[in-house]
């Protein structure tokens, strides 16, 4: 972690570290914040990112530090990143659990848990089953999902726990894992009938798709379905918990100690995605964020055409962004943008018979140069073809 400290030295007005608690045995928790003009970071809407909250899970600090340093690189001259740390914040935990990534990487390669010496004599707790939400008490101390005698009972969580909640500025909250190449959004039990259901699956969807572009790798996007695959006690659903888009991303097929090869790969490819959820951090300001659109359906479904309706609040800056896409699970860009308009309504032609369709909309303040949260998608199918029925009775 000396390079964060000597960015700090080399960056004052960019970098800031600062240690949020001290673990069993120990060891400091680093938080870095990078924010142009880092003095005013928390007056701005912000990314939280956590990594290697799982000891063998490398890829959390060394995404972190990749990124950073390609901020480091760009911030002279890339005016998007520019843009972005001047409008929002990146707060980074690097690693969220100091001694067990220790042990994993002087004894245990796959060693998983924190080092906490239990009762029995066995050691170690899942920090990522010691949150408060769906938190789910076990006796088994030795399991590797072991949750701890009690919510925060971990000094590493219960110091992510209150920075987290002395920054009410938190609107997005990524926490990074390995393996998997897939995105997990946050879950309240009631999956994709929650209102900001579409939110997280677009976030997702958006960010495995500048993954796509760099490597042409798949990245998929999985809420997790009640009863069961639910992970209890997690740090997204807490974060969720506190109204912040939250995801766990999983990076790469493997774990150590045969990954450290091929982890550049997976990390290069992070990058334009990371870029991607950072600039989404405006739209969802808890404080100052645009309404979402209301009443989005769909009026008329022809074979060709389909009508989309809604209501909004009448305002002279707002127009509105549709974006259509051929699976429920989407990326939302200027790739599948298919309409803008200041009007209420909108018709969308030269579509085929009999196929399926999902529409996304959101607005957008050309004024304050933000966009709400998405209104929740529509799925239609289209219309057959009067002449495909003439074809079937013929």
């Amino acid at each position: 972690m000396d390079f964060f400290q000597s960015a700090q030295v080399q960056n004052s007005n960019l970098f800031k570290v600062e240690y949020i608690g001290t673990t069993w045995e120990e060891r400091q928790i680093l938080c870095v914040t990078i924010s142009k003009d880092v003095a005013t970071a928390d007056t701005k809407p912000a990314l939280f990112y956590t990594g290697t909250i799982h000891a063998r899970e490398w890829i959390g600090i060394e995404l972190s530090l990749t990124f950073a340093k390609y901020i480091l690189n760009h911030i002279d001259y890339d005016p998007q990143l520019n843009a972005l740390l001047s409008r929002a914040t990146l707060y980074m935990v690097p690693c969220a659990n100091p001694d067990g990534y220790e042990y994993s990487r002087t004894h245990f390669s796959f060693w998983r848990k924190n080092r906490r010496q239990n009762a029995d004599g066995s050691f170690g707790v899942d920090l990522n089953r010691n949150f408060s939400i769906g938190f789910t008490p076990n006796k088994n101390t030795t399991s590797n999902v072991y949750p701890g005698p009690s919510p925060f009972s971990e000094p590493e969580t219960a110091a992510i726990r209150d920075f987290f909640e002395a920054h009410d500025n938190i609107a997005i909250a990524l926490d990074y894992h390995s393996q998997g190449n897939v995105f997990f959004p946050a879950h309240n039990f009631i999956h994709e009938d929650a209102l900001d259901a579409t939110d997280l699956n677009v976030l997702a969807s958006n960010m495995a798709e500048e993954i796509r572009k760099v490597s042409s790798r798949e990245y998929g996007v999985h809420m997790g379905k009640p009863p069961t695959h639910l992970i209890s006690g997690s740090g997204r659903e807490f974060y969720y918990s506190k109204g912040v888009l939250a995801l766990v991303v999983e990076v790469g097929t493997r774990n150590i100690s045969d990954y450290m090869e091929h982890m550049s790969e997976n990390i290069n490819e992070n990058l334009p995605a990371l870029m991607s959820a950072l600039a989404e951090v405006p739209n969802y300001d808890k404080h100052h964020r645009l309404p979402r659109v209301n009443a989005f359906i769909a009026t008329r479904v022809g074979a060709k055409e389909v009508t989309l309706e809604w209501e909004y609040p009448e305002d002279e800056d707002v127009y509105f962004e549709i974006y259509r896409a051929n699976k429920p699970k989407s990326f939302c860009q200027s790739a599948n943008c298919v309409g803008m308009t200041k009007s209420a309504t909108f018709t969308d032609c030269h579509l085929n018979a009999s196929t399926n369709y999902y529409y996304f909309i959101r607005a957008v303040c050309k004024k304050r140069k933000i966009k709400s949260p998405y209104a929740p998608k529509i799925g239609i199918r289209t219309r057959p073809e009067v002449n495909m029925f003439s074809k079937i009775v013929g």
